[in-house]
Order: C-alpha cells, then sequence, then structure tokens
C-alpha cells in the first residue's frame, strides 16, 4: 500500500545516494552566484553528439520574427493570482479537465525550488486556488533545486516527472529525475515519496540528468532520454532504475544546438508528436544584435510503438512574433527564452504550454494539420 503526503517527501534509497565519507571540504564560493537561478551553471558537463548540431554563426543579426510560421493560430499568457512571474507550465487533461502545473519563485528567497498546481477552464484561465509545494531538502550545504517538473498521464493515473540535485552531495551538485504520482482527493492534491531514477544505462556522474520527456505506451511510463539518438527509458519503480527498451540513431539537421526534451510527447493517431527545445548564442534583432543565449522549440514525431523511430522534425525553429518580444526580465544570464514543457493534442489541434524569459506563462494554439505538414522526414 503507498504512502501518500500532503508534501512530498523527499528522500533517496542507498542505490540514489552515494556517502561520501572522505570528501573534501565543500567549496560553494560562487554557488550563490549565476548557478542560484541557471539550469545549466558554470560547468555543467556537456555530452553532446557533434553530429546532431551545426554552429551558427550568421553575419548578421536574425530577426527571429521573419521565422515565424501561419500554424501558429494565436498565443495567450497564463496569469495566476499571487504568483506574477510563474513560468515553465505543464499541462495535461485529466479526470476531464485541464490541469497545469508550473514553477513560482519563493517571494523571500527568490529561489526557484516550489512549483504549483491549477485547474484551468477550457480557455486556459485558472478556476482554482493554486496549490504549492516546496519539497523538504536535507542537504546540510547547497540547497534544493528542483526544476521543470513535467506532467504526464499513464492510463488513470498522473504522474510529475522532475529534475534535482541530490542530497548526500555536498562537494559539487549532482542532478538526477525523480518521479511522483499525484493524487486528488476532490480537494486537495497528494504525492507519493518521489523516487530518484539513479541506476540507467549510460549513468555517469560526469553529467547532469535532465529533461527526460515522459510518455505513455500502453499504460506504462516511458522517458526519452536522448533524441539524437533516441533512447527510451522505462522506469522500473520501486527500483530506483530503468531499463533500457530502444535506441534509434537516426540523425537530424537542426542549426540551433543540441535537441533536448521539452514537452510531453501525446500519442496522435500513428505516431507520437512532441516539442523539444534548444539553445544556441547568436545575435539577432531581438537581443539588439548581441551575440547572447536564445532558447528555442521544434516539433517532432516518432513511431507509435517500439523502437519509437524518430519520423519527421521542425526544419527551423518555431516561432510566434511575440514569442521573444519585450518585456524581458533579469535572469540568471542574458538570454531571449521560450521553453516548450506542456502540450494537449485534440481533434485539429495543439495546444503548446511554454515558459517566457523565466517569468512568464503561455500557451499557444497550432494548426495540427500545418504543423505536420511543415515537418521534414528523417531518413536514415
Amino acid at each position: 500500500m503507498k504512502s501518500h503526503h500532503r508534501f512530498f517527501i523527499l528522500f533517496a534509497s542507498l542505490a540514489c545516494h552515494v556517502a561520501l565519507l572522505s570528501a573534501e571540504k565543500p567549496d560553494v564560493s560562487n554557488f550563490y552566484n549565476n548557478s542560484w537561478y541557471s539550469d545549466y551553471p558554470s560547468g555543467y558537463p556537456l555530452i553532446d553528439n557533434p553530429e546532431s548540431t551545426m554552429e551558427i554563426d550568421p553575419a548578421e543579426p536574425i530577426d527571429l520574427n521573419l521565422l515565424s510560421q501561419d500554424f501558429i493560430l494565436e498565443t495567450k499568457k497564463i496569469e495566476v493570482t499571487n504568483h506574477p512571474f510563474a513560468f515553465n507550465p505543464s499541462i495535461v487533461r485529466w479526470k476531464g479537465s485541464l490541469l497545469l502545473s508550473f514553477r513560482t519563485y519563493n517571494p523571500v528567497t527568490r529561489s526557484t525550488n516550489p512549483f504549483g498546481l491549477v485547474w484551468l477552464d477550457e480557455s486556459f484561465n485558472p478556476i482554482s486556488t493554486p496549490q504549492i509545494f516546496e519539497l523538504p531538502f536535507k542537504n546540510p550545504v547547497l540547497p534544493s533545486k528542483q526544476q521543470d517538473p513535467r506532467l504526464v498521464t499513464v492510463g488513470d493515473r498522473l504522474y510529475v516527472v522532475y529534475n534535482n540535485i541530490l542530497e548526500n552531495i555536498t562537494h559539487r551538485e549532482m542532478r538526477r529525475m525523480f518521479i511522483s504520482e499525484i493524487s486528488f482527493d476532490g480537494t486537495i492534491f497528494t504525492a507519493s515519496d518521489p523516487e530518484c531514477i539513479s541506476c540507467f544505462e549510460g549513468e555517469t556522474d560526469s553529467r547532469y540528468e535532465k529533461n527526460w520527456p515522459p510518455f505513455d505506451y500502453q499504460d506504462n511510463l516511458h522517458l526519452s532520454y536522448s533524441l539524437i539518438p533516441h533512447k527510451i527509458f522505462r522506469p522500473i519503480l520501486g527500483t530506483n532504475s530503468c531499463e533500457t527498451v530502444c535506441c534509434t540513431n537516426k540523425a537530424f539537421k537542426w542549426n540551433w544546438g543540441v535537441p533536448r526534451g521539452g514537452t510531453q510527447a501525446i500519442l496522435d493517431g500513428d505516431h507520437y508528436l512532441g516539442f523539444f527545445h534548444s539553445w544556441a548564442d547568436v545575435p539577432t534583432t531581438q537581443s539588439g544584435g548581441k551575440r547572447i543565449t536564445h532558447y528555442v522549440m521544434g516539433a517532432y514525431t516518432f513511431e507509435a510503438k517500439p523502437p519509437f523511430k524518430i519520423l519527421s522534425v521542425s526544419p527551423e525553429p518555431i516561432v510566434a512574433k511575440d514569442f521573444y518580444e519585450p518585456p524581458y526580465y533579469r535572469t540568471w544570464k542574458p538570454l531571449r527564452c521560450v521553453f516548450p514543457s506542456g502540450l494537449i493534442v485534440e481533434n485539429d489541434y495543439a495546444w503548446v504550454a511554454y515558459g517566457r524569459q523565466d517569468h512568464e506563462m503561455w500557451v499557444a494554439k497550432i494548426d495540427k494539420k500545418k504543423l505536420l505538414k511543415s515537418l521534414i522526414p528523417v531518413t536514415e
């Protein structure tokens, strides 16, 4: 019988946390600089496939508005009372209604550890009091840095998949994925004890783990570890581990950095549809011609059954004309950011929930037929 609590209780099994009995005294002198807000703090060890990206070096600033596509029918800002800077929303239809999760700022510390859940109406307006979770954390040196909760329905069940640093590692950050099941009694959301995924193919303590898009395959939770190659894990809940289901290496051309997980993937007929993110340092009209980091998004489809080969992908970033316009906010470093983190696919439309500038939540209504027609096939 599963135990549930009104708040998450973070724990880690012996398999998840390695005791560092002889560790040197931790040096955290620079921790409270940019890394406090950073999804990719200084020193983040990116292990990239060089075939998956081509460096951008434009002679003139790029006007991102010129990339805007007509399949984006409209965009709408989602605002939650008392959380003016909520960002990076995830969205699902559960129990017949729309449920939104979001990251928010602690009003005292300004940390982005808390996240909230709120019900929406069919026009994406909040209709309930948001419930905020700030997870307990026991690391004696480093603060909790929970990031990017993504909701996913698996049959009738609801899970949240997110990443955080490990509690027992104090000399540096060690980031892994966590999974918890969400329940709702008609009034209050509760969550099962989060499970750290520490054992999986390719595990190494030289790499952060984050942005594993979840999806439901035959009422079983699956996770996309990477897009190139497209490696799929199935969590074995209760064991802190995943098994590798399959791995296909159909590389595709994408000029805006390494494609990484974004939204959950949704079964849409004979394929799954999802949206990824990437980032590149480029000068744009929207950055005043300065070469700064730009987060962009694209769409992709993959097979509806194993080996889940990627079928098609956006040829260039998906852009609406208000994606990269003011207002801009103080962020962990200068950037222009659109981050896809939630997806609803129903009938002829897809709704993508995305964060903007780490301070806003939006949803874009997309003509699904035109979107799919815009994607280019991925060949062997």
